[in-house]
């Protein structure tokens, strides 16, 4: 996908004075008031009295963008019928054309990004093939008014018997973004007014699902996300001037130093205190940004149950491959993939079938987010005061364990801890970021164990990713174009029965619901010890692992894809093609 820009090479500022919309000496009183007021330049010259149609052409010269003044543009039915006009003038775009898979976009702020890549995956998701971004500046009056126009005159032909975009429009659900109501004088961390948008956040991120939420200032407002089903979602802009107290406002929560503001901080929010319905802990973090504290709050959920294994998504084959696994009485057992993959939960469901009263199980982690329960031992690593992967290994085998799981294996000593604790006895589960199962193998060799090590206490690899599943309520079939099976790489055949979501009120308007896993499993065997021992190269130990039963991730995804479970478009987003 490309993008038309050529920048002017000049200044927003000269090109201001050069187009005489303003003079050198006004510019300077007005930039001085920036740091002082907390806004930004263009809102200060709106202020002033330049029309924002002014500002909007200027601003369109200095980023390279083409200016346009859509109030009488003819807009598109069959563009619009898939946003509403809140969501128009939230976002502040308007799509305007759509031309041998160029899409025309109007922005009055180019640079939102966010906003850019919700409104091209709204049309992504409605089928439109988007090779190419166009995108030209208008003026925020300009393009409300176009937007009123527009629906006004939709209106009017539904009345009068003709088909209605509005009708269509409401057929889809898409979230639009709130604005959040806290006036100047209520900027205050222990208000009311921000006490209660602090809950609200919270509380909406519980009931929508969310995993993460995210507070993130930007140079105008204070940008509010949730991460539902692995996807970011802008549900949220707070004020600028009301950014910093209701930062502090989660910070007090979670027992944080207020008055620094230039270091990362770590906390935890004990939200039951502040709502007993909602049993949930908060993992906090922030980071200093050139426009405030950026925030992310992990939700941990006290109530939710640790899954089984049957309801993490692995199929029948892998499966038997993983039972047999966990069978073993001693050896690793490593869950790999990128941060965000599921990899601790699939851990902790092993664990859960392996939890019995003739078992000891210790876990160290960092931290300990969930409880386990049952006969389980969880210990919390603390690195800054010595207490290590590595160390906390040593320690558990004094402790007579027959299972011990290591949150995640970082570095060469916690390796070699976790193959010499695995060869004297003892079942190792733990985690380590790498793509794939086989070049698992190799990265621990290349951390310094030795390849016979690996070879003796090596058991089993699982690769996994997240993938999103299809809403069931508004789940349909369609047949694969020539399109898909060029972008598959002939992985799905032109005319093949596929399944995608339509978009309905269950699923917001996504078409998607829930997250499940794919996966590649590989079960160590002979054949692929003893090439270990010789120094094999990953490609021949691939080549092996498939011949003896691994099947990759994306013969997995694809396998779901075909059953109904996800769609074409999350196998080609979360998987490579095997060659």
């Amino acid at each position: 996908m490309t993008f038309q820009k050529k920048g002017s090479g000049k200044s927003f500022e000269e090109l201001l004075i050069e187009h005489k919309i303003i003079t050198q000496d006004k510019l300077l009183q007005i930039t001085q008031r920036i740091t002082k007021e907390k806004k930004s330049l263009e809102q200060l010259l709106s202020e002033s009295g330049i029309s924002e149609d002014k500002l909007a052409s200027v601003k369109a010269e200095f980023l390279g963008y083409p200016y346009e003044d859509v109030t009488n543009y003819p807009l598109s039915s069959e563009l619009l019928k898939h946003i509403k006009p809140a969501y128009a003038k939230n976002y502040k775009v308007l799509p305007l054309k759509y031309d041998d898979e160029t899409f025309t976009i109007a922005m009055a702020e180019p640079r939102d990004f966010i906003a850019l890549d919700e409104i091209t995956r709204i049309y992504r998701n409605a089928r439109f093939k988007i090779r190419e971004i166009k995108i030209v500046v208008s003026s925020v009056q300009s393009l409300f008014t176009a937007i009123d126009k527009f629906y006004v005159i939709a209106k009017e032909k539904e009345e009068i018997g003709i088909s209605s975009i509005l009708d269509q429009v409401k057929e889809t659900y898409k979230s639009t973004i709130e604005v959040a109501e806290v006036t100047r004088d209520d900027a205050n961390e222990n208000s009311a007014p921000v006490v209660m948008l602090a809950n609200k956040i919270v509380e909406e991120a519980f009931q929508k699902r969310t995993s993460d939420i995210h507070l993130e200032p930007t140079l105008d407002f204070l940008r509010i996300r949730y991460r539902i089903d692995g996807d970011l979602t802008e549900v949220m802009r707070v004020p600028k001037y009301a950014q910093d107290a209701l930062i502090t406002r989660f910070k007090i929560m979670c027992d944080m130093r207020i008055d620094e503001k230039r270091q990362p901080q770590d906390g935890r929010i004990d939200f039951t205190k502040y709502n007993p319905s909602i049993e949930i802990d908060l993992r906090v973090s922030t980071v200093p940004t050139p426009h405030g504290e950026d925030v992310v709050m992990r939700i941990l959920d006290k109530k939710s149950s640790i899954l089984n294994l049957d309801m993490l998504g692995f199929s029948d084959h892998n499966m038997k491959l993983y039972k047999e696994a966990l069978n073993s009485p001693y050896g690793i057992l490593l869950h790999v993939g990128p941060t965000g993959s599921g990899k601790s939960t699939a851990l902790f469901a092993a664990l859960k079938t392996l939890d019995t009263p003739d078992v000891k199980i210790v876990t160290a982690e960092d931290p300990v987010e969930y409880t386990l329960g049952g006969q389980i031992i969880q210990s919390n690593i603390h690195p800054a005061a010595g207490y290590t992967f590595a160390k906390a290994m040593r320690a558990f085998m004094r402790h007579d364990p027959d299972i011990i799981l290591v949150g995640e294996i970082r570095d060469q000593e916690t390796a070699k801890t976790a193959v010499e604790a695995s060869l004297t006895g003892h079942m190792v589960f733990s985690t380590l970021h790498t793509n794939d199962a086989v070049g698992t193998v190799t990265r621990l060799t290349e951390m310094g164990v030795e390849p016979y090590l690996v070879a003796d206490s090596l058991v089993l690899v699982c690769a996994q990713r997240l993938v999103r599943k299809i809403c069931p309520k508004c789940k349909e079939t369609y047949t694969s174009t020539p399109e898909e099976e060029e972008l598959s790489k002939g992985d799905i055949k032109a005319g093949t029965k596929l399944y995608r979501g339509r978009g309905c009120e269950s699923c917001d308007g996504s078409g998607y619901k829930g997250r499940i896993g794919i996966y590649e499993v590989l079960l160590m065997n002979k054949e692929l010890r003893n090439l270990l021992i010789k120094n094999a190269g990953t490609d021949e130990l691939r080549q092996v692992a498939l011949r003896t039963g691994m099947r990759t991730l994306r013969m997995d995804a694809l396998e779901k894809a075909i059953n109904g479970t996800i769609t074409l478009e999350q196998v080609l987003g979360s998987t490579l093609a095997d060659v």
